[in-house]
């Protein structure tokens, strides 16, 4: 009877090291995949995420960000949305992408102060009043500045 417990505590414990691992793989991918959306910007999105990102280095990965932090948001493209937050700037890489995030509203109505993974934004176009689209977030990426030494 005692060796039954024993074994489901085992099974328990063997089931969720996967679990882990797996976590810290999702971290390195949506590092990976963000940097690699930066690097992959255009002329006119390059410039936009150098204004965030300007002497900044990539952080871990992050599920959730406060909403009542962020002082503005834009797209540098549909794959890279930056929110600034003041000292940190976020970067997002949304599942598939936000198409025409860049050049119109990205709204969100989460009914709890912050953004997290699996959030849906919602595209608008601002002058006409039209809905354009919507996107799932992904894990949000931060960027700090360097400290340098004194």
């Amino acid at each position: 009877m005692l060796k039954f417990p024993a074994l489901l505590a085992c099974a328990a414990i063997a089931c969720t090291a996967p679990l882990f691992a797996e976590e810290r793989d999702d971290a390195a991918d949506v590092s990976e995949k963000t940097l690699a959306a930066i690097a992959a910007l255009d002329q006119r999105g390059a410039t936009i995420a150098n204004l965030y990102l300007k002497d900044r280095v990539a952080g871990a990965p992050v599920s959730c960000i406060p909403q009542t932090r962020l002082r503005r948001s834009s797209a540098a493209s549909d794959n890279v949305l930056l929110y600034d937050a003041g000292s940190v700037v976020y970067v997002n890489s949304p599942y598939l992408g936000c198409p025409r995030a860049r050049d119109n509203a990205m709204i969100s109505s989460s009914p709890v102060p912050r953004l997290c993974a699996g959030d849906i934004i919602l595209v608008q176009d601002m002058l006409a009043r039209a809905p354009l689209g919507s996107c799932a977030l992904n894990k949000f990426v931060p960027f700090r500045k360097v400290k340098r030494p004194k």
